[in-house]
C-alpha cells in the first residue's frame, strides 16, 4: 500500500529545499558565505542523493543568526519550520533522510505508514503560505544583497 500520510512533510522539504538550490557568486558577508556554502550540497539533493539532506538542515538553521535584520523574521519562520520537521521526523526515530526514502517507496507496512502520518500529523498546523513568503523574501534579499540565485537551476 502507497503511504499517503507523507504529503506535508514532503511538501515542507520541497519548500524547504527549494530556496537553497542555488547558483551565485562570492558574497563577502559572513550571511551570504554561509549561504553560498550551505546552498553547495544541493546540487546533489536534486540528483537525488539525500545523505547530506540532515546536516544540511542543520546549517540552515545556523543561517538564522547571521541573517541581516531586513530578513530576521523570514529567517525565524523558516529555521523555525526546519526545527518543527525535524523534531516531528526526530520523534518517530527517523532522519530526514530516512523519512524520504521511506516516502519513496511504493509499499509500507502498517508501522511505517503510521509513522509517515504521526510526521504530518505533527506538521498539520505549519502555515505553508507563510514559509512560503518567507523563502520568497529570503531569496529577494540574497539576489540583491548576495549576487545568489536561490531557488534557480545552477
Amino acid at each position: 500500500m502507497r503511504a499517503r500520510g507523507s504529503m506535508l512533510a514532503t511538501g515542507v522539504l520541497v519548500g524547504t529545499l527549494g530556496l537553497l538550490s542555488a547558483c551565485g557568486s562570492d558574497g563577502t558577508e559572513a550571511y551570504c558565505e554561509q549561504l553560498e556554502n550551505v546552498s553547495g550540497p544541493f546540487g546533489d539533493l536534486r540528483d537525488g542523493d539525500f545523505s547530506q539532506i540532515d546536516q544540511v538542515m542543520d546549517d540552515m538553521t545556523e543561517i538564522e543568526d547571521a541573517a541581516p535584520e531586513d530578513v530576521a523574521e523570514e529567517w525565524a519562520t523558516f529555521a523555525g519550520t526546519i526545527r518543527e520537521l525535524q523534531a516531528a521526523v526526530e520523534e518517530q526515530g527517523l532522519t530526514i533522510a530516512e523519512l524520504l526514502e521511506l516516502a519513496q517507496q511504493p509499499d509500507l507496512s502498517a508501522e511505517e505508514q503510521e509513522r509517515l502520518q504521526a510526521v504530518d500529523g505533527a506538521l498539520a498546523d505549519l502555515d505553508l503560505n507563510e514559509l512560503d513568503s518567507a523563502s520568497q523574501a529570503i531569496a529577494e534579499h540574497a539576489e540583491t544583497e548576495c549576487d545568489l540565485t536561490l531557488g534557480g537551476e545552477q
